[in-house]
């Protein structure tokens, strides 16, 4: 198993229509994806880049993610189960439930010895 990529680093704020003004107006980032139904935004610069991914703070969704943690490195690869059963085998540690929005992505989480968060993602787009 071999990582793909590392497109995108995304975060948690408690207000997401008030960081999609302060990465526009004062930080100057291109709002290139928009998804009011799941809370979520993804920023690039407007020469392209690494996108930063920006959602929503829900309890019900990320108890422990919320605002102000550090940002969270997703990994993109091409089978999310190979991928995550290869980790699991090493002592790679996973933690909560495999999440998909359909159509578009599935998302497993781990943790390093440090508890850091890191996300495997499989695009299925």
């Amino acid at each position: 198993m071999n990582i793909k990529s590392m497109e995108l680093a995304w975060i948690v704020v408690a207000d997401i229509k008030e960081a999609k003004k302060f990465f526009t107006e004062t930080v100057g980032l291109k709002l290139v994806e928009e998804h009011d139904q799941y809370g979520w935004l993804e920023f690039e610069g407007y020469q392209g880049g690494m996108r930063l991914g920006v959602g929503q703070y829900s309890p019900e969704y990320s108890a422990d993610d919320k605002p102000g943690m550090n940002a969270v490195m997703s990994m993109t690869v091409d089978n999310l189960e190979t991928a995550q059963h290869e980790m699991q085998q090493k002592g790679v540690r996973f933690i909560g439930e495999v999440m998909e929005v359909p159509g578009q992505v599935k998302m497993a989480t781990f943790v390093d010895k440090d508890n850091n968060k890191f996300q495997l993602v499989q695009k299925l787009s």
